[in-house]
């Protein structure tokens, strides 16, 4: 079988062929401020990226609870969640390069003051798939109850990980992992693109199925060369399949939201671009908005039900004299 490019194609192809139609597009990216600045209806043609997506800057705020700290790290934010008058967040704490890691939990009334929450959900037990830790959360409400999507390993060995869900009917828990577990596993195959390893979920609910992306890579590379994949479902449970389209981009440490009538993603530091797809599969390059591991957070649909917001804020993770927090970003003109 012949080795998929680690880094797909991503430019940008312009399928209006207009260069008056691109300087259009560009003042109004100029206009903007935020990764989903609200736009005029009917500017977009079928096949052109929302303009504002084009430009954004960020502000760096930092939250004194998460801020880095000798003897550990902090990192992999999730998506920043909205329940009962709080923001939710889920992250992975690390002591010893993975030797003790498991995902924790913290809440803000106001987004810049945070409270510590501690263990969310704790490493298995030996000889199950997630024995030796949990990492890189992803959270999700649908029908009253909490999904927390995360990464597991066994063994003490990081190319054992697969994916995992629990669930809750508070953000606070107590979390029960599915019983189906683990959701996604990584290929068989060890020439498949996700051989090596799949992680680092980001779901979204979409054309009547949910669809799960996540990253992989085959067991002789590297993080410069993992790569975005998806498999979808009917429930939010699975089963999941993957789809035949993968790998769909290059990227490591990415977030993924739903923007106006398609897909947006950031791809993290390896891979600083902004990426667009109208159906969820063929993503085009945008632009480039550096990020380190960033939660975002994303109107749900009560509140966007059009999906123009994109976001505003979020969690990233900063590195102080080695050692790894959380910060607040805020998107600025």
């Amino acid at each position: 079988m012949p080795r998929m490019s680690a880094r797909p194609d991503t430019r940008v192809k312009d399928a209006t062929g207009g260069l008056a139609r691109w300087l259009q597009l560009a003042l109004l990216a100029l206009l903007g401020g935020t990764l989903g600045a609200t736009e005029p209806p009917g500017v977009q043609p079928a096949d052109v990226p929302p303009a504002d997506l084009m430009r954004v800057g960020k502000r760096i705020t930092p939250i004194a609870v998460f801020r880095p700290t000798p003897g550990f790290d902090r990192h992999d934010p999730s998506n920043v969640i909205a329940h009962a008058g709080r923001f939710w967040v889920f992250y992975t704490l690390n002591r010893g390069d993975h030797r003790e890691v498991s995902v924790h939990a913290g809440s803000s009334a106001d987004g810049f003051h945070w409270d510590d929450h501690g263990e969310a959900v704790g490493r298995g037990s030996t000889g199950d798939w997630d024995e030796s830790g949990t990492i890189a959360p992803f959270c999700l409400k649908h029908a009253g109850r909490f999904y927390l999507f995360y990464t597991g390993f066994r063994g003490g060995d990081l190319a054992t990980r697969d994916l995992g869900l629990a669930i809750a009917a508070d953000p606070r828990g107590p979390w029960v992992r599915w019983q189906g577990n683990p959701l996604l596993r990584r290929s068989n195959d060890p020439e498949a693109w996700d051989s090596g390893m799949v992680g680092d979920s980001n779901a979204v609910f979409r054309d009547g199925q949910w669809w799960l992306f996540y990253k992989g890579r085959r067991a002789d590379e590297g993080p410069h060369d993992t790569r975005i994949g998806v498999a979808t479902a009917d429930r939010i449970t699975g089963p999941y399949h993957k789809h035949p389209a993968n790998p769909l981009f290059a990227g490591h440490a990415f977030s993924l939201w739903l923007h106006r009538d398609g897909l947006a993603a950031v791809c993290g530091e390896i891979t600083p671009e902004v990426l667009w797809s109208r159906d969820g599969l063929a993503f085009q390059a945008v632009g480039e908005w550096p990020n380190h591991s960033t939660g975002l957070f994303t109107p749900d649909m009560t509140t966007d039900p059009r999906h123009e917001r994109g976001f505003d804020w979020g969690l990233e993770v900063s590195t102080e004299n080695g050692s790894r927090g959380l910060c607040r970003f805020d998107c600025v003109r």
